[in-house]
């Protein structure tokens, strides 16, 4: 897996593996935005589908993410490089990293709750429902995507 630490393709100082998963994370929120546009269209199997898809795409890119930075050495050596306040940058690490992770439990939920119950309440109940979840949900995808493209930033352009 040594190709993952080569120079990575954006004009950056990045290895490999941050400027791909960097690329994911600015384009989930759009890619999930899609995914919802079907289900408002109808087309629930393709709804389904590419939120389950995404997830799961989601969580293996997070795998690869956290293998390539523990590799380095962790956050601390990525850190180094960059010229802002590390005191900032970890505070908003953190902040990125608890919205992930809360982020995660929701999404993983909303898509429980769509595959358990879309047959099984009534369609006035179970859509209600669900988008009370959802909701939540897209904005957290969103606010870490923006924090996730963020720090990509501050580690590697400033």
């Amino acid at each position: 897996m040594n190709y993952m630490f080569k120079n990575g393709f954006l004009p950056t100082d990045a290895p490999l593996f941050m400027d791909e998963v960097m690329v994911v994370v600015a384009i989930l929120p759009f890619l999930v935005a899609y995914g919802i546009s079907q289900a408002k269209k109808g087309n629930i199997k393709l709804h389904k589908r590419v939120q389950v898809l995404l997830f799961v795409v989601g969580i293996i890119f997070v795998g690869y993410f956290e293998y390539g930075a523990r590799v380095m050495g962790g956050f601390a050596p990525i850190l180094a490089k960059s010229s802002l306040n590390h005191t900032f940058l970890y505070g908003f690490l953190a902040f990125h990293v608890l919205i992930a992770i809360a982020t995660t439990f929701l999404w993983s939920y909303s898509i429980y709750f769509g595959l358990r119950y879309y047959k099984r309440i009534s369609r006035k109940s179970f859509r209600y429902s669900h988008v009370r979840i959802a909701k939540p949900t897209f904005f957290g995808i969103a606010l870490t995507s923006v924090t996730g493209v963020l720090l990509y930033v501050f580690m590697y352009i400033f």
